[in-house]
């Protein structure tokens, strides 16, 4: 997302110097939808990994989870009759209480990616307006030239690597968050324009963000489905230790990952 769209973002919103102003009409309708500070952005990648892992990722004893839909109008970006739409996972305590919140959204295309991003972004900011959030944005990237370098084999045998970066502000969570990962290359290309435009906008507002990044696809020696579930397995793990979840391998072995015919038929992406 360029610098002149962020800029453009920002002229939309009614609060002068707030890129994530939202209208109340958007917070009254959206009241149910408490947010916790621990955010996890997912996207329903090609590759299927996105919708994996947010089905992967179980509360752990004392949380519930629930899941619901959510749809926040976009007319006053000039997008009459778009929305971004998704779903709200929240782990909540015996209180009721989110301690969790996962947004898992749909791969939006341009014009519509930047301005849903600042929405929710918005609605974020406006449920936790005493704490600052703290965003985890996970992301399997498929095995291509732009991922070059960045999966290595381990004394195990393992083929996956986990890699982290801190973006916007930083603090002692986002610390933990990426303790024991390796940085990205700067050449690194996230080609995912939902997580594209998000990236950039929490730069601009200095929200304590966390990028984990890693390669999926199918690894020398190993069936598909076994590739995914190490993948999933590597950043299920990291993130479920931090945030007091619990990553399930069974759930990924029952379910699978669901590709799309782009990804099952790479040929198809050239018309894409």
């Amino acid at each position: 997302m360029s610098p002149g769209l962020v800029a453009s973002l920002r002229k939309k919103n009614s609060t002068p110097g707030s890129l994530l102003h939202s209208s109340p009409s958007h917070r009254l309708s959206l009241a149910a939808m408490r947010v916790a500070s621990r955010v996890v952005v997912l996207v329903r990648d090609a590759a299927g990994y996105g919708a994996a892992l947010a089905d992967a990722l179980r509360p752990s004893p004392g949380l519930t989870r629930v899941s619901s839909p959510f749809d926040l109008p976009l007319d006053k970006y000039g997008l009459n009759g778009e929305k971004a739409s998704g779903e709200l996972v929240s782990f909540s305590d015996s209180s009721g209480s989110p301690q969790v919140s996962f947004f898992v959204l749909p791969d939006y295309r341009p014009p519509v990616a930047a301005c849903a991003m600042n929405e929710i972004l918005a609605l974020i900011s406006s449920e936790a307006p005493s704490i600052q959030p703290v965003l985890i944005v996970p992301f399997i990237t498929r095995p291509s030239g732009c991922f070059h370098g960045m999966v290595n084999a381990t004394k195990t045998g393992q083929l996956t690597t986990l890699h982290a970066a801190e973006i916007g502000a930083s603090n002692e969570f986002t610390h933990l968050l990426v303790d024991g990962t390796i940085k990205p290359r700067p050449s690194l290309q996230i080609r995912s324009e939902p997580i594209q435009c998000l990236l950039e906008i929490v730069r601009v507002l200095k929200i304590p963000t966390v990028l984990l990044v890693t390669s999926g696809g199918q690894h020398q020696g190993k069936s598909s489905s076994d590739s995914d579930l190490e993948v999933l397995q590597c950043v299920g793990d990291h993130v479920a230790k931090h945030i007091n979840l619990e990553f399930s391998k069974e759930t990924v072995i029952e379910t699978g990952v669901e590709k799309s015919a782009s990804i099952q038929e790479p040929w198809r992406e050239l018309y894409l």
